[in-house]
């Protein structure tokens, strides 16, 4: 055998043997004998019985030895020569013509390889491959699972960045938003879902909130996930919608940073919002409709009791009195907790005597509590302020109900109210006043407390069997608690009594020319700015509250505004005369106030331009980045909403009169103060004094009572008069006088002294039966009363707002 080629195979780690045509062993290699199978081979043994493989081949040996073949390969399987076993090692068998000096011999070489360990890795590979796949195909099945769970989600799904650009999207987020997946990949979220920008920090973090955000850490100690829990919002659509949202975000955190950022649940909420708006309308309605028959049923009660009447039908009436009363006053809870719900309720900023206002709650409760034999005390006071500024009607609806409270929950021992007051640094000219209610009741167990405050709830329920009510009064009064800068807590024992604690935060009022007589100004409107300030002013808003609050400011102020819904309306109003002030809102339907000011900027030269102030519901942080923006389009200054008296009036002295405005200001300023002598049709003094009266009763909402009774004047003089005119044609004299005296009477109530006197001189004629200037004084009556019916119904927008 050739060395070199000898050589070659060994490098290779190939062995070989060599045998004649009987196949028998001639010649083997060094190394064959490691190969277990090959370790007893030796010269002359039938290599067939090493290899067994190699039985019935014999025609293939002598193919190959005539030349007609080449070679043949196989695989062959190694065995141990101990225990005659299989061992799991593989070979490959080569067999060849051996060729001596390019002569073809007749013998036969045999090349065996070992190749398990390549064998092994194939296998290994081959599995590798396998599972490999297999992952694969269960990736694209989570995929694909993911996928349709997304797709079929009804609410909307959206994954961003850290950045917060959209970066995946199920259908529902198409549908809602009216774009296409192409069209909101890679867009930043806060494009389309108001506020969203707002909840993460620059740094990539959630925000943490007292209003929406919770942290929740999941268990894998690589993924925390930062929640925030249903915030509510906008989102804008393609075709200019919005849709009030509620979304929640979670953050995704990953080592692939690729795999990092948020993800968020959107929700429609649009029927959500029509069914509070329904249920706090329906509410406010029922209650309305209901307290008003139920106010006159315990009216005409209290006449009845003050009649002559048997015992028996004073028991009667005394129970009609008193299931009415106790019915008004949860109509009463419920409706003023329908209006803190909706943000209806406003508190009002004016001046009033704290001490009074103390002893008029407590005069309200004395014949209740002495009725029921308990003492009722108000403290010595000390270092009490005597004026505040705040709202004195909420300030004794909350005193009141938690001194009916008292008296209610108390058979035996006394009630008693303290109060105290605190100057803290932080608030500057005001104080923060507390207020102690303590009783000797039944007291409330300690793991009652947080239900004492929540709607609709009591300590249990043999409480509303026995005392009744809705479980609504000490919600209200924590609502506003809050409302006035304040908070309310309890402490209680059970059978020995119970100590309820509220605070309000006021600022002190002193006497004109202290340092404190601005804060009481700055809610009071100056009447005589139309006359030191003369503008023609033009409005531009689309909601009608808006519209009616900001009128009744300039009204006040005694400007007469034009109104308009939109920028549309506005351009032509403009067109139509000149205007020196236009307040214009931002966001309006069919042409936004932006767009306005652009046009108003070309169309208009700086001689005939109005002076342009946006009214804008931003914050002010958006409004100071978008001044520029503003400034650049024609807007000289912006208000933000809720728009305040003493900012709209300092706003306007900025306002100048264009040139041609009032060429007859001083004719216009005498007509005004020679208006200004003109007797009123309306003495306001009597309506105050209806106010003030009806305030005094905690089961009558004030200024309901006034509006409703301005209503009922309204609907039914017009019937009178209509009445008057009839029983004067048919010459029903008697008749007509009895509806002179009964409109004498009822517009000398609200105020009309002019009409109630020609009510009184007509019904002095028809005493005396001179019938000769019925007709004239008739029709002086008619007359005065549209002056009177006018002034009333602008005294019902001063009442009707807010509510």
């Amino acid at each position: 055998m050739n060395s070199l080629f000898t050589n070659l195979l060994s490098l290779q780690r190939i062995e070989y043997l060599i045998i004649d045509q009987e196949l028998n062993i001639l010649e083997k290699s060094l190394g064959v004998e490691r190969l277990d199978t090959c370790e007893q081979a030796h010269k002359g043994q039938d290599i067939r019985l090493i290899f067994p493989e190699l039985t019935g081949l014999e025609d293939i040996f002598q193919e190959i030895l005539q030349g007609r073949r080449n070679n043949f390969k196989l695989k062959g399987m190694m065995r141990s020569a101990v225990n005659n076993s299989d061992a799991p090692v593989y070979i490959d068998i080569c067999i060849t013509n051996n060729i001596h000096n390019n002569y073809q011999s007749h013998e036969l070489m045999i090349l065996i390889e070992d190749v398990t360990n390549r064998m092994v890795l194939e296998q290994a590979l081959t599995q590798a491959t396998n599972e490999a796949n297999l992952l694969l195909n269960k990736l694209s099945a989570t995929n694909q699972y993911v996928n349709q769970i997304m797709e079929s989600m009804v609410d909307v799904l959206m994954v961003t960045t850290l950045s917060g650009k959209i970066k995946k999207l199920n259908l529902s987020a198409q549908v809602l938003l009216e774009y296409s997946e192409a069209e909101l990949i890679g867009q930043p979220i806060c494009k389309f879902i108001t506020g969203v920008d707002n909840l993460i920090t620059k740094t990539g973090e959630i925000q943490k909130t007292s209003l929406t955000n919770i942290h929740q850490e999941l268990n894998s100690p690589t993924i925390s996930v930062p929640l925030i829990k249903e915030a509510e919002s906008v989102c804008h659509t393609r075709t200019g919608k919005i849709i009030p949202v509620a979304f929640s975000c979670s953050m995704v955190q990953t080592e692939v940073e690729h795999f990092q950022g948020y993800v968020y649940i959107i929700r429609d909420i649009t029927e959500r919002k029509q069914a509070e708006l329904a249920k706090r309308e329906f509410i406010a309605m029922i209650s309305h409709e209901i307290r008003t028959p139920i106010t006159s049923v315990t009216g005409m009660a209290s006449l009845l009791l003050n009649s002559e009447l048997s015992i028996q039908q004073q028991d009667f009436v005394k129970t009609i009195y008193s299931s009415s009363n106790i019915l008004l006053k949860i109509i009463n809870d419920i409706l003023d907790f329908s209006k803190i719900d909706s943000g209806k309720i406003e508190i009002e900023t004016q001046p009033f005597n704290l001490i009074i206002c103390l002893h008029e709650a407590i005069n309200l409760l004395l014949p209740k509590a002495r009725e029921k034999g308990l003492k009722l005390t108000l403290l010595e006071l000390s270092d009490l302020p005597e004026m505040i500024v705040g709202d004195i009607t909420r300030l004794r609806q909350v005193l009141v109900n938690l001194l009916n409270n008292a008296i209610k929950f108390t058979e035996v021992g006394d009630v008693e109210i303290s109060v105290k007051v605190f100057k803290k640094q932080e608030l500057k000219n005001a104080v923060e006043i507390q207020f102690a209610v303590r009783d000797t009741g039944i007291g409330i167990p300690s793991d009652r407390f947080e239900r004492l405050f929540l709607a609709f709830s009591q300590v249990n329920a043999s409480i509303t069997r026995q005392y009744g009510g809705t479980g609504l009064g000490l919600a209200v009064c924590k609502q506003l608690c809050e409302l006035m800068g304040g908070r309310i807590w309890v402490e209680s024992q059970v059978n020995v009594g119970s100590k309820f604690y509220f605070t309000i935060v006021a600022p002190v009022f002193d006497e004109p020319g202290g340092n404190n007589a601005d804060i009481a100004n700055d809610t009071q409107i100056n009447t005589r700015m139309a006359k030191q300030f003369p503008l023609r002013i033009l409005l531009v808003e689309d909601h009608i509250i808006n519209q009616r609050m900001i009128g009744l400011m300039l009204q006040g102020m005694g400007y007469q505004p034009d109104i308009v819904n939109n920028g549309l309306e506005a351009l032509a109003a403009l067109h139509r005369q000149l205007y020196d002030v236009v307040l214009m809102d931002i966001q309006m339907p069919q042409m936004d106030g932006l767009t306005a000011t652009q046009h108003i900027y070309q169309e208009w030269t700086k001689e005939t331009r109005p002076w342009i102030i946006a009214l804008t519901a931003s914050a002010m942080r958006e409004v100071e980045l978008e001044k520029q923006r503003y400034l650049s389009l024609g807007i000289n200054d912006y208000l933000t909403k809720p728009i305040r008296i003493q900012e709209l009036m300092t706003a306007l002295k900025k306002c100048q009169p264009l040139v041609d405005s009032f060429k007859n200001q001083d004719m216009q300023t005498k007509e005004i103060e020679e208006q200004d002598t003109i007797k009123h049709p309306v003495d306001y003094a009597a309506l105050d004094e209806i106010l003030q009266m009806a305030s005094f009763n905690p089961a009558i909402n004030a200024r309901e009572f006034i509006l409703e009774t301005i209503d009922y004047y309204l609907a039914e003089t017009p019937k009178i008069l209509q009445d008057i005119h009839t029983y004067l044609e048919q010459k029903k004299y008697a008749n007509l006088r009895r509806c002179v005296h009964t409109l004498a009477s009822t517009s000398a109530t609200l105020g009309a002294g002019d009409l109630a006197i020609l009510c009184r001189e007509l019904e002095a004629i028809l005493i005396q039966e001179n019938f000769h200037d019925v007709a004239n004084l008739i029709e002086k009556m008619q007359t005065e009363y549209h002056r009177v019916q006018i002034a009333l119904q602008q005294e019902q927008k001063k009442y009707s707002y807010p509510l």
